[in-house]
Formats: structure tokens, C-alpha cells, sequence
């Protein structure tokens, strides 16, 4: 088979030689990177759960806050489950002395229902199961996170605590929600409030365990002009103009 292959790739010009080592990753050379993020899975208890595949979508999250204008406005994240990512999002705004607020907003329950957007088709899956996957109690997510003054803590159901910052601007969104609606409640809700040349980042754009979260943001952006940006690390991304 292998040698059907080559004889096939050089029929059609395509040369095969041997690779001695696997190329090396970007943020594999990122002590900076890797060192904050490493801290933030023991200070979460998410080193059980470590891959390179997440560890690709935590490069990218710090890689974008970092070259946010977040003097422009608020930072908010919806879904935070042990908090892995706001730990990394606040240690950075801290050392960038944020002077806003960091806004949390969590169920601190796990998913929220799975609706026909959010079911993969011939598949079976344990939904109830999945749902609670992801649940943390919100004093364990403020243990996590209690080095952090600036954090504010919305706990419900998405989109019911929105109403209470609906006077504030932002500047960088973080959704890791998973499921259609919550997602399409996000975008609604904060998109108006972004800031130009602000940043709204998608956790779960790729993946077809939620191919929900991927139907909620097309629909949005299909007809807007922003950048929009889809990532092999399964994440997207928007800079609103």
C-alpha cells in the first residue's frame, strides 16, 4: 500500500521523502506562553485533561488578548467550567494593568440542554452525561481564580444575567459555551457592545461533538463584513470593524 501511494503522489508530481522528526510547533519554543498556561492547569486541576489540541486553542487565546487594545473596554467570558481560561485571561490582563472589570458568566451547572442544532446525526450519545461533563461549582471557580480581584461573577443560565452589564462596552469576548442557542444569545448580546477593533473569540467553531456552535455563528456572520477567521485548532475568531 505504502509503496502504491508514493508511486501515485510522483505520478502526479508530488515528490516523497522521509521526515526524521515531527516539525516543530510554534508554541512548543513559547516559555511565555507554555509556563502560564501550565500554572493555570494546576492552579484549575485541568492537568488530567491536557492535549496538544487544547493546548494549540489556549496559544491562540493568549497569542489574541495580547495584542487587544484592552484600554477600549470590559472582557467578559461566557463558560469558564473550572476556570483554565480565565486564569490565563486575567493573569495577563493583570500584568497589563487592566483597570476595567472582568466579567464571568456560568451556570456553574454544566451544558445546557442539547436542542436538534446541537445533536450530532448518527451518532449515539449520552447527552445528560455530556451536560454534566462540564459542570463546576462556582467556589471552586472562585478558589481557583481568587488571586484575581477584578473578576466579577455572573452565575445562570446564559442569557439571563446579560441584562445586568448591558451598559458596559468590551473590548475581548471569550464564548466557550458549546451548544447553538447560548452561543446565538452571546453573539446578540455582545456583539453590539464590541468595540471596534475588538475581539470575539469562538472556543468550539470546529468541532463536530457541537456542530451547533458552528450553525449559531455562521448564521450571525455569514452577511457582516467583519474579520472572521476559522482555525485548525477548531476555534474562530472576529475583529469587528
Amino acid at each position: 500500500m505504502k509503496k502504491l501511494l508514493k508511486k501515485f503522489l510522483q505520478f502526479i508530481g508530488l515528490d516523497v521523502q522521509k521526515v526524521n522528526r515531527a516539525p516543530v510547533v510554534e508554541f512548543e519554543n513559547e516559555p511565555d506562553f507554555n509556563n502560564l498556561y501550565d500554572f493555570a492547569q494546576e492552579k484549575t486541576q485541568m492537568k488530567y485533561s491536557d492535549n496538544i489540541y487544547r493546548r494549540q486553542r489556549h496559544f491562540t487565546l493568549q497569542r489574541l488578548l495580547n495584542i487587544t487594545d484592552i484600554n477600549n473596554g470590559a472582557v467578559a467570558e461566557c463558560g469558564s467550567f473550572r476556570g483554565l481560561s480565565a486564569f490565563q485571561i486575567s493573569t495577563i490582563l493583570k500584568k497589563r494593568n487592566f483597570g476595567q472589570s472582568f466579567y464571568i458568566f456560568d451556570s456553574f451547572e454544566g451544558l445546557s440542554d442539547f436542542k436538534d442544532e446541537d445533536k450530532q446525526k448518527y451518532k449515539k450519545i449520552d447527552y445528560k452525561k455530556r451536560q454534566d461533563e462540564f459542570s463546576c461549582d462556582i467556589d471552586t471557580v472562585k478558589s481557583n481564580l481568587s488571586d484575581f480581584s477584578f473578576i466579577k461573577y455572573y452565575k445562570g443560565w446564559i442569557p439571563d444575567r446579560f441584562k445586568e452589564v448591558e451598559n458596559q462596552n468590551f473590548s475581548f469576548v471569550h464564548i466557550d459555551v458549546d451548544m447553538y442557542e447560548p452561543i446565538k444569545d452571546c453573539i446578540s448580546f455582545f456583539y453590539p457592545r464590541l468595540e471596534k477593533g475588538g475581539f470575539m473569540v469562538f472556543d468550539d467553531y470546529g468541532f463536530l461533538g457541537f456542530p451547533g456552535a458552528k450553525k449559531a455563528i455562521d448564521e450571525f456572520f455569514e452577511k457582516r463584513d467583519d474579520v472572521f477567521l476559522s482555525l485548525p485548532s477548531g476555534q474562530a475568531f472576529v475583529i469587528k470593524k
